[in-house]
């Protein structure tokens, strides 16, 4: 297998293991509320 090759299975491994890694990790949900005062003159009429 030449270099060119080499390179294009060691990225294509590492994009998968990338993959993998993300769709296992439990990310938390945030758990901090957010509240924000909107006045008036901003919303549509």
């Amino acid at each position: 297998m030449n270099r060119v090759g080499l390179v294009v299975v060691i990225v294509a491994g590492l994009v998968a293991a990338g993959l993998i890694a993300l769709s296992a990790w439990q990310i938390p949900a945030p758990t901090v509320a957010v509240s924000k005062v909107i006045p008036d003159e901003n919303l549509p009429k």
